[in-house]
């Protein structure tokens, strides 16, 4: 006699759809972490950027408003040795035929009291707000001696220490500036120091691209305000 036994066949579909279900979950947690390292990664990588003089620079991706503190404590340095440092000599360049026309600087002149900075010092000044730049050029004058122009005298602004930036808030800083302004006198190898001790405050700024037909001066504010950087008041610094 034989027996017909009835085996309930087994459906693996459920199985294996759960398999994939977990299999596909798997894989997007995956990909997400790594879409997360590399987004990591290339916001800390440098890119390096061409700017409209044609000059490359490399960056680190920051908010419009943040400025690292290695280019506000340059920033700071390079615009006041420029801004105090007053020479009228001609520069000389080796091997040029401009050296034969050479004249000393006639400087610019501030106001109407015909009282002079040097051109470099009036390009520099670029770097200061515009409510700021026309009264500080203005003292500034008042102290630049007559002989600077005659070329018997020269100043130089010797920086001893810039502090790390302080965030006064969002887009702006104050950093200490602990300098000597020397003067130097043709023919006299003794010079004469005064202290130059300032609390500097700088804010970050958007700088607009330079239109296809600037002028000369558009060309040299540019050139000084590239940077995003201004700065909007100098104070006396108390040294303790």
């Amino acid at each position: 006699m034989t027996t017909v036994l009835n085996k309930k066949e087994l459906n693996f579909t459920p199985i294996l759809l759960i398999s994939n279900t977990l299999l596909i979950f798997f894989v997007l947690l995956i990909s997400m972490s790594n879409s997360g390292q590399l987004s990591q990664l290339k916001s800390k990588s440098p890119t390096l950027v061409e700017l409209n003089d044609g000059t490359s620079i490399r960056v680190s991706e920051l908010g419009d408003k943040d400025r690292s503190p290695k280019a506000l404590v340059d920033f700071v340095g390079t615009q006041m040795v420029a801004l105090l440092s007053w020479n009228a000599l001609p520069k000389v360049v080796e091997n040029s035929k401009q050296n034969k026309n050479l004249e000393l600087d006639k400087g610019v002149e501030i106001g109407d009291k015909g009282k002079k900075v040097t051109t470099d010092t009036w390009i520099s000044s670029f770097s200061l707000s515009e409510d700021f730049r026309v009264n500080f050029l203005k003292e500034l004058s008042e102290l630049v001696p007559e002989d600077i122009f005659t070329g018997n005298v020269q100043s130089a602004l010797i920086v001893r220490h810039i502090s790390q930036p302080l965030k006064l808030e969002k887009g702006k800083w104050s950093l200490d500036l602990v300098a000597n302004l020397v003067f130097f006198t043709h023919g006299d190898e003794a010079h004469k120091a005064i202290s130059f001790n300032k609390k500097v405050f700088v804010r970050a700024v958007d700088t607009p691209a330079l239109p296809e037909n600037a002028s000369k001066t558009q060309k040299v504010a540019y050139k000084v305000r590239k940077a995003g950087m201004e700065i909007f008041k100098i104070q006396d610094l108390k040294l303790e």
